[in-house]
């Protein structure tokens, strides 16, 4: 059924999901159709709110998730994703490390959002001052 490694919880999930949009053949149409509208359209207004006002990352990962439901390199794709992300928290954070080294890659993570966060604003607040 899928070629990309899922947890057991992640997989029971989607086999319920699965299930329910293919009970009938006019509703898996129906699925089939919603899940390639909404998903490209999530992804797309994602894309737009990484310079906009809103949450920009988990309107993007809603729309992509949405797509894995019917499309196999959507699930790659979010599988990738997932496992660089996870590359990088344990990279931060290791679990078999010293907790001094534990609260120094919580600090720095937490000091690159807050700088990411305040560059976006300058950014967003210059953009503002030179539209009017």
């Amino acid at each position: 059924m899928h070629s990309t490694p899922l947890t057991p919880r992640a997989l029971e999930v989607l086999t319920r999901v699965e299930a329910w949009a293919h009970r009938g053949p006019v509703r898996a149409v129906v699925v089939k159709i919603g899940v390639s509208v909404l998903g490209p359209l999530l992804v797309v207004a994602g894309v737009a709110m990484l310079v906009l006002p809103g949450p920009g990352l988990v309107v993007m990962a809603l729309g992509g998730g949405l797509l894995a439901l019917e499309y196999d390199w959507a699930r790659r794709v979010l599988g990738s994703c997932g496992r660089v992300l996870d590359r990088g928290r344990r990279a931060v954070v290791p679990k078999d490390s010293s907790t001094a080294r534990r609260a120094l890659g919580a600090a720095m993570a937490v000091g690159l959002l807050v700088a990411t966060t305040g560059i976006t604003a300058a950014f967003t607040t210059y953009v503002g001052t030179a539209l009017v």
